[in-house]
């Protein structure tokens, strides 16, 4: 509870938000990209390969390029460091609000995607 009302955090996503829900943020177009990643991640994963492999490369430049394509915005370097930045800074604790969010409202939480944004992000460090 403590962390649901929290005023600070409650801010600090809003103005997480705002920077991403912008008029040319696409959400269909980048949940239909982040389920694609992910289901691909997770099958990198299971058959044993890194984010440092060919596979990981691949799964993150094309990520990278959907994510932006999702948010009118050009794959470039400053892409990817404001991505990588966003994920330092909210990742761990916006998993955690989700899954007690989940909980409070009597539903399981889902699936974890921990490993797999680690994993995808890990290999975002690989590109450019």
């Amino acid at each position: 509870m403590e962390m649901l009302s929290d005023k600070a955090y409650a801010a600090e996503m809003r103005a997480h938000m705002s920077d991403l829900w912008t008029q040319e943020f696409d959400p269909a177009a980048y949940a239909q990209a982040a389920d694609a990643t992910f289901a691909r991640v997770r099958a990198a994963i299971d058959n044993g390969l890194g984010p440092q492999s060919a596979l990981g490369r691949e799964i993150a430049a094309e990520w990278l390029a959907q994510s932006a394509r999702a948010m009118k915005r050009a794959p470039d370097q400053v892409f990817l460091d404001w991505q990588l930045e966003q994920y330092r800074k909210h990742h761990a604790r916006s998993a955690r609000y989700q899954e007690l969010m989940a909980v409070l409202q009597g539903q399981a939480p889902q699936a974890p995607t921990g490993r797999e944004w680690s994993w995808i992000i890990d290999a975002m460090k690989q590109l450019f």
